[in-house]
């Protein structure tokens, strides 16, 4: 009974959002009045990636909770790859209609999108090779290192500029992912990036069993999905979504999947 009145919330919420927005008549139509949404992504495990060991399938956590989320809403999903840097400016262009890969709620990301509220929490860390261990245990001892990796636009951005890491030690990836290749091959001493990543890409049993990931205190992030202004309903629809996928325990199927 729960999920029926949830979903029949959810579809009030979608019909209310395109009967506004396309009422207007200034082209600001809700995403979904093509029965499709377009959720842009970056390469992130184990967010959304393709996994070599079955058929290079694309998985993760949040592309099996785009797909479940868009089943639910009856619409079909569509995952396009892009530039982070640049992630804002393709929803506003409408070369997407959401922004979901462990996206950080920050106040840029409320001033400029319709946001969901959180649905996980994150935060960065430093990788360093596993001799330089003991050389960065604190956000201070960052600083020490002669480069910092980190993917533009990202946390892990904001995270050595709050710090005060020099631009002239900045080393600017276009993916989270090509900032731990940066560090094996000593490019950068330290890269700057998600807890969720670092502890599925880095340490025994992985390509980058030579390095390792150190909490060096930095806050708790929250993950949210960004969706245009004139989608705000998509937004709430999203949140009523996961309030009933971890109350029939989906949610934590999910979590135990891609984060145990």
């Amino acid at each position: 009974m729960k999920k029926i009145a949830t979903l029949i919330m959810t579809a009030l919420l979608l019909l209310t959002s395109v009967f506004v927005f396309t009422a207007c008549g200034n082209g600001n139509e809700s995403a979904i009045t093509d029965g499709k949404l377009t959720v842009g992504y970056t390469i992130y495990a184990p967010m959304n990636y393709f996994d070599e060991d079955n058929n290079n399938e694309f998985v993760g956590f949040d592309t099996e909770l785009a797909k479940a989320f868009c089943e639910e809403i009856g619409v079909e999903v569509e995952f396009k790859e892009i530039n982070w840097d640049n992630k804002f400016i393709d929803l506003e262009s409408k070369a997407i209609d959401c922004i979901w890969n462990g996206m950080t709620i920050t106040e840029e990301a409320k001033e400029k999108t319709a946001v969901s509220d959180a649905y996980l929490e994150n935060k960065q860390v430093v990788v360093c090779r596993a001799a330089d261990v003991f050389k960065y245990t604190t956000k201070q001892s960052i600083l020490n290192a002669t480069s910092v990796a980190f993917e533009g636009g990202s946390a892990g951005e904001k995270a050595a500029v709050a710090v005060g890491v020099p631009e002239a030690k900045q080393n600017k990836a276009t993916a989270q992912r090509d900032t731990l290749l940066e560090v094996k091959t000593s490019a950068s001493d330290i890269a700057i990036i998600d807890l969720t990543m670092a502890k599925v890409l880095v340490g025994p049993g992985t390509s980058y069993s030579d390095l390792v990931y150190i909490d060096v205190g930095f806050e708790i992030e929250e993950f949210g999905v960004a969706f245009r202004k004139s989608d705000a309903g998509l937004a709430k629809a999203f949140d009523l979504f996961v309030k009933m996928s971890k109350q029939d325990l989906s949610f934590a199927a999910l979590q135990l999947k891609y984060f145990s």
